[in-house]
C-alpha cells in the first residue's frame, strides 16, 4: 500500500542518516583520542605545564568567586584537576592537584582545625582517585591508539605487499627492464631496485649489480660510454629526464641498442637516484638504418635518373642533328640518282651508290652507338668484388687483336687490389679507353699506353696514360659529351659515342672521370673509385 511503503522508506532514511551521524561520531572519537593519546605522549615538562596551567585556572576561578564560604574552599580546582589528568595523565593531575592544595592552605584554607585538616584530606583522597581514573583513561586510550596504529599499519603493509606483487607481475611481462640507479655523492652506482628481467636486457642476474653497477657500463661501447656519463652528469645537476640511446655488449646476444628512460630524485643525502624503464631497441635501429639506406638509395636513384634524363636529353639532341646529316645525304643524293639513271650516267649512278651506301652505314652506326648508349644507362648493375689486375688483363685480351694489329706497346703497373664494379661495364670502359688511345696515336707512331693504379686513404685511382696527339685542356670536359668530336671522321673514324659511354659507366659506379692533355703530348684518363661506391640498383659496398 502506498502509506506502508512511505513508511519505510521514511524508516529506511532514518537508519541511513543514523548510520552515517555513528559513523562521524566514530570517525570524531578516532581523530579525538589520537590527539589526547599524543598529549599523554608528550614529553615530560610538557606534561607538568598542563598540570601548572590547570592550578592557575583554579586558583583564578577561586579569586573571581570570592563568595564561596569555607565550607567550600576547593571546589574550584576538582573541574581543572579533572582537565589536567584527562589530558596530560597522573603527572599532570599531580602536579594540577599539589598546586591547587598548596594555593588552598597559603592563601584560602589554612589548616586550623581538625574539619580543616579532614576537608583536605577529602580533598586530596577524591582527586587522586580521579587522577588514578584520568591515568587508566589515558593508558586504554593510548592501548586502542596503538592497536588502531598497528592494523593501520598492517593493513598499509599488506596492500604495498599488493602493489609490489602486481608491479613486480607488470615488470617481469614488460619487454624491458624496470629499475632503480642511486648515484651516491662518491659517484658509486648501486640499483636498489631492478626487475628480473635485466637477465635478458642486459644479459646479468640482479644480484650482480645490486650493489655494484660497474658490470653494465663496462659492456657500454666505449664509442658511447663518454656521452651516457655526461648526460648522467647533466640529469644530476639539473633534476631532467634521462632519455639514453646506446651500444651495449650483451653476454650472450653481442653487440646490441639499449635504450632508457629515466626521472632522477635526489635524496636527503645528497645522492641522486633514477626511476625509470630500459629496452632492447636493435631491432628498431636495424629497421630504422634500413628504411633511411632505403631513402639513400631512392635519393641517389632520383639524381641518377636526373642525369640520365639530361644526359638523354642532350644525346637525343646531338644524335638527331648528327643524323640528319647522312639522312639528308642520302634524300640528296637519291634525287641524283634518279637522274642519273634517267640520263643512263654509270659515272653518277655510281658515285651516288657509293655516297648512299656510305651515308646509310653512318646513319646505321649512329643508330648502334644511340642504342648502345641506351643500354648501359638502363641495365642494372651487379656489382662483383673483383681483382682489379685481373680484370684489366681479361679486357684487355678481348682487344688482343687491335693491340696486335696497331703494334701497341701497354704496359700495366697495378698491383693486386679489391674493387667493386659490374665486370661488363668495367671491360666496356677500358675497352673503349684503350681503343680510344690507339686510335688516336701520332701519325706514323706506335701507340705506347700505362695503365698504372695506386692505393690512396680514401679511392683506388686508376690511370691510363697515351702518348698520343692529345687536346687543348679546355676540352677536357667536352669530350664525353655524346657525339663529340675534336677530329675530322676522315683523320679519326668514329662516332664520337665511346667516352661519352665511359663517363656514364663512371657515373652509375659513383666514380670519378677525368682527362688531362696538351696537344701533341699524349693523353692521360683518371678513374677515382671511392673507397665506398655504392651503384645505381644496388646497396653500398666498400672496396679495399
Amino acid at each position: 500500500m502506498p502509506g506502508a511503503k512511505g513508511s519505510e522508506a521514511a524508516v529506511a532514511a532514518t537508519r541511513k542518516l543514523l548510520r552515517t551521524e555513528q559513523a562521524k561520531l566514530r570517525m570524531l572519537g578516532a581523530v579525538l583520542a589520537a590527539k589526547v593519546a599524543r598529549w599523554y605522549q608528550s614529553p615530560l615538562s610538557w606534561r607538568i605545564a598542563i598540570g601548572v596551567v590547570a592550578a592557575l585556572a583554579g586558583v583564578g576561578w577561586r579569586l573571581i568567586m570570592p563568595g564561596l564560604g569555607a565550607d567550600r574552599p576547593y571546589v574550584t580546582y576538582y573541574l581543572p584537576i579533572l582537565v589536567a589528568s584527562a589530558t596530560g595523565g597522573a603527572v599532570s593531575g599531580l602536579s594540577a592537584l599539589a598546586l591547587c592544595a598548596l594555593a588552598a592552605h597559603l592563601w584560602f584554607a589554612p589548616l586550623a582545625s581538625l574539619h580543616d585538616a579532614l576537608s583536605l584530606a577529602t580533598f586530596l583522597t577524591t582527586n587522586v582517585l580521579i587522577v588514578g581514573g584520568a591515568e587508566i583513561f589515558q593508558r586504554t586510550l593510548t592501548r586502542l591508539d596503538n592497536l588502531e596504529t598497528q592494523r593501520a599499519l598492517e593493513r598499509l603493509a599488506a596492500i604495498n605487499t599488493q602493489l609490489v606483487e602486481q608491479f613486480g607481475n607488470v615488470a617481469a611481462a614488460a619487454p624491458g627492464v624496470v629499475f632503480s640507479f642511486r648515484l651516491d655523492a662518491a659517484q658509486r652506482g648501486s640499483c636498489p631496485y631492478v626487475a628480473e628481467n635485466v637477465r635478458n636486457v642486459f644479459g646479468l642476474p640482479p644480484e650482480a649489480i645490486r650493489f655494484d653497477t660497474r658490470p653494465v657500463f663496462r659492456r657500454i661501447d666505449p664509442a658511447d660510454a663518454s656521452r651516457v656519463n655526461a648526460n648522467f652528469a647533466a640529469s644530476a645537476t639539473h633534476m631532467t629526464l634521462l632519455h639514453e640511446e646506446f651500444r651495449y655488449d650483451h653476454p650472450s646476444k653481442g653487440p646490441i641498442w639499449l635504450e632508457i628512460q629515466a626521472r632522477p630524485v635526489r635524496q636527503s643525502d645528497g645522492s641522486v637516484v633514477w626511476h625509470g624503464y630500459a629496452q632492447d631497441i636493435t631491432e628498431r635501429k636495424r629497421e630504422e638504418a634500413a628504411r633511411l639506406e632505403a631513402e639513400r638509395a631512392l635519393e641517389l636513384r632520383v639524381l641518377e635518373l636526373e642525369r640520365v634524363n639530361d644526359r638523354l636529353a642532350r644525346f637525343a639532341y646531338v644524335a638527331s642533328h648528327d643524323l640528319q646529316e647522312p639522312l639528308r645525304k642520302v634524300v640528296a643524293f637519291a634525287q641524283l640518282l634518279d637522274t642519273a639513271v634517267a640520263a643512263n650516267n654509270q659515272k653518277d649512278i655510281a658515285y651516288a651508290r657509293d655516297v648512299m651506301r656510305a651515308s646509310a652505314l653512318r646513319a646505321r652506326e649512329l643508330v648502334d652507338d644511340l642504342l648502345t648508349y641506351s643500354r648501359i644507362v638502363d641495365a642494372p648493375l651487379k656489382l662483383q668484388e673483383r681483382d682489379l689486375r685481373e680484370e684489366i688483363e681479361s679486357a684487355l685480351a678481348d682487344l688482343s687483336e687491335v693491340i696486335a694489329e696497331s703494334k701497341a706497346e701497354i704496359a700495366i703497373d697495378v698491383p693486386p687490389l679489391k674493387f667493386i664494379a659490374d665486370p661488363p661495364q668495367f671491360a666496356r670502359l677500358m675497352h673503349n679507353l684503350v681503343t680510344n688511345a690507339i686510335k688516336f696515336r701520332r701519325p706514323g707512331a706506335t701507340a705506347k699506353i700505362t695503365i698504372a693504379a695506386r692505393r690512396e686513404p680514401d679511392a683506388l685511382t686508376l690511370s691510363i696514360a697515351d702518348a698520343g696527339v692529345g687536346f687543348e685542356a679546355k676540352y677536357a670536359k667536352a669530350i664525353f659529351e655524346p657525339f663529340k668530336r675534336l677530329h675530322g671522321k676522315a683523320q679519326y673514324p668514329g662516332t664520337g659515342i665511346g667516352l661519352a659511354i665511359c663517363k656514364t659507366i663512371a657515373d652509375r659506379h659513383g666514380w670519378t672521370l677525368t682527362a688531362e692533355s696538351q696537344p701533341s703530348q699524349g693523353a692521360t684518363f683518371h678513374i677515382v673509385m671511392p673507397r665506398t661506391a655504392q651503384g645505381r640498383d644496388t646497396p653500398r659496398r666498400t672496396m679495399g
